[in-house]
């Protein structure tokens, strides 16, 4: 049985989480070698940081996931994850995606960041421009002849 380290968050709110799994992210395991009481004070949402501890208590003595690049339209994302974290990524906002996105790329925790990326991308390659612009609240600055030969030339995209 791994032991746990406690996880503090600037809100002072706290978890514990096995020591094997702090020790994969390589910023995670410079804070605990320098902390002098083993625990861990770190600036990142609580609800985020539950999704990626509870993703690697999941899935710790599993081996990485592959994910082919790019997903074709053939690909069937949710067949290449587990039920529960394709689940738990449906769920969560665009926002919530972002920042758990972000908080693992800082972390170094790169396979929940691959899905997570994956994830988003697999929601993205299936909506139109308009549905993508209004998602990311992006104002359109082309005129419609910009815009009829930006499609015209990129109309690959689409095969």
């Amino acid at each position: 049985m791994d032991s746990k380290i406690k996880i503090t968050t600037l809100a002072n709110e706290n978890l514990y989480v096995d020591k094997s799994i702090i020790l994969e992210s390589p910023i995670l395991k410079e804070a605990y070698d320098k902390s002098e009481n083993g625990e861990i004070i770190i600036d990142f949402p609580f609800d985020i940081l539950e999704i990626v501890f509870a993703f690697y208590e999941n899935h710790k003595h599993e081996k990485e996931i592959e994910i082919q690049a790019p997903l074709n339209k053939q690909s069937n994302f949710q067949n290449f994850i587990d039920k529960k974290d394709y689940q738990m990524l449906e769920k969560l906002s665009l926002n919530k995606q972002q920042q758990l996105i972000q908080t693992c790329n800082h972390l170094q925790y790169n396979q929940l960041m691959k899905i997570t990326c994956a994830s988003l991308a697999n929601k993205l390659q299936y909506m139109d421009t308009g549905a993508i612009r209004q998602m990311f609240n992006i104002q359109q600055d082309q005129s419609k002849e910009q815009l009829e030969r930006t499609s015209l030339e990129n109309k690959w995209l689409k095969e």
